[in-house]
């Protein structure tokens, strides 16, 4: 077995049982900062969209260090000891033949890092891609859950596509496109966000847009998406009035929640 899918098993075993899903770390963020049975009222999370989803946007990040603190701590220790046991008997031999006990911890110690370096570089690797996979997922439901505490209706759209929402629904999109809002996350723009371009620009519908929680955003990325795509970008406000003020299809979060979402609102009324 190489070492790749050595470690990948490792950590599964690791994680299994014991490093939750995304919407329960999403949950318990939302709960400890005081979300809680009685919802608060739409017209303030609307008013302070912005500053709630970037709270709970970095919040669930903490969330997320405790619970693999206790599934990484706890079980990759194990984990070594079962798989690599010849690194730590020549540990434990360099530490009874050294002549003092401090030099044979350290060399003992440099010996079992040396050993295990390849594992442990497999291992945080895993813990860094993992994070990656999930923040995607973690950053839908960040949103998907201020949505509804401002109380903003709409639909979860199959993974089978590039679209995330639809505002209100799927079923005013296809009864009448021009008053239903397509919304599509994606953390980052730092990977495949062509793609996701393409697709939604391929639905052919006038209300697309991408939002984002990247710092970086570039002019390259306004000027493909906004420009070439005709995608509306949605960015933190602070990136919004100091990078992008005079672009009109890059939005910040306030714009959206206080601006877009209410002119949408009036036309399902109608």
């Amino acid at each position: 077995m190489d070492l790749r899918t050595e470690v990948k098993r490792m950590m599964r075993r690791v994680r299994n049982g014991r490093l939750p899903g995304s919407e329960i770390i999403v949950d318990t963020a939302f709960e400890e900062l005081g979300y809680g049975p009685i919802p608060p009222d739409p017209g303030i999370i609307r008013k302070e969209f912005n500053d709630r989803l970037r709270e709970v946007f970095e919040y669930t990040l903490e969330v997320l260090e405790r619970f693999e603190e206790d599934a990484y701590i706890g079980r990759v220790p194990e984990e070594l000891f079962a798989n690599k046991p010849e690194a730590f008997q020549k540990a434990e031999m360099i530490i009874k033949d050294s002549c003092d006990m401090s030099s044979g911890l350290r060399d003992a110690f440099r010996s079992l890092f040396a050993d295990l370096y390849p594992t442990l570089r497999r291992i945080f690797l895993s813990i860094n891609q993992s994070r990656k996979t999930r923040g995607g997922k973690d950053f839908e439901l960040q949103f998907g859950k201020l949505l509804e505490y401002a109380a903003i209706p709409y639909q979860k759209v199959s993974q089978q596509t590039r679209t995330d929402f639809m505002v209100p629904s799927d079923e005013v999109f296809n009864t009448n496109p021009n008053i239903a809002l397509v919304l599509s996350l994606k953390r980052t723009l730092r990977e495949r966000w062509r793609e996701v371009a393409e697709e939604l620009f391929n639905l052919r519908s006038p209300n697309v847009y991408l939002l984002t929680a990247d710092e970086r955003i570039t002019r390259g990325h306004v000027d493909q998406i906004c420009g070439q795509y005709r995608i509306r970008l949605v960015v933190w406000d602070e990136i919004k009035v100091n990078t992008f003020q005079d672009d009109p299809l890059v939005i910040g979060y306030s714009d959206m929640a206080n601006d877009v979402f209410p002119t949408f609102e009036q036309r399902w009324s109608e």
